[in-house]
């Protein structure tokens, strides 16, 4: 995947087809219009990722201030999630100020959308950072994916079923061995 890192944002680019999520798509970007903080939740491979980018970059002209992805997937300390945000959003820590502070300050009058995606292997430290953000600046919207609540106030969850088969499931694999194998095509035959 590529990304751009700009004044809106450093969402990646995609490389597959988005299918088989109209409904869900609709539904989560109806949300993200009233909810401050939405988490998509579901099993491990289901999509929410996905869902959440897709959904992100469809919603951009929304946010003046820019849509941002936190991947905190190869985080493994608590204690470097408002880093690992501030490095995404393109804040360096420049102060004496610890640095959720800074972040809060830096989103205070901006209108943003963060993404948090993989938070379940850091639910405690995202709820910290989500209830801090979300008190420090009004027009702020959080999206995360996790396979777990954050579990704060305020936080509505959306799941994320798994697609239905075969057409749903089928496309996208389709899609990433053509990338690879141009000759290759899905038919109905049985061995």
């Amino acid at each position: 995947m590529s990304s751009s890192t700009g004044r809106g944002g450093n969402l990646p680019a995609a490389f597959t087809t988005f299918v088989g999520r109209r409904r869900e798509m609709a539904e989560v970007r109806r949300r993200l219009g009233t909810a401050r903080l939405l988490t998509l939740t579901g099993v491990g491979g289901v999509g929410k990722t996905r869902l959440a980018l897709e959904a992100a970059a469809a919603s951009r002209k929304g946010f003046a201030g820019g849509v941002w992805l936190v991947d905190l997937a190869p985080v493994q300390d608590p204690a470097a999630v408002a880093g690992v945000t501030a490095s995404a959003l393109g804040i360096p820590d420049l102060s004496s100020h610890p640095l959720l502070e800074q972040l809060a300050d830096h989103l205070a009058e901006r209108q943003c959308l963060i993404v948090l995606d993989n938070c379940e292997h850091l639910v405690d430290a995202c709820a910290e950072l989500a209830d801090s953000l979300l008190s420090a600046a009004r027009d702020l919207r959080i999206l995360a994916t996790s396979r777990h609540t954050l579990g704060i106030s305020g936080e509505h969850v959306f799941s994320v079923p798994p697609l239905s088969v075969p057409d749903d499931a089928v496309e996208p694999r389709r899609d990433q061995v053509a990338a690879g194998r141009p000759e290759f095509e899905v038919t109905c035959a049985r061995r």
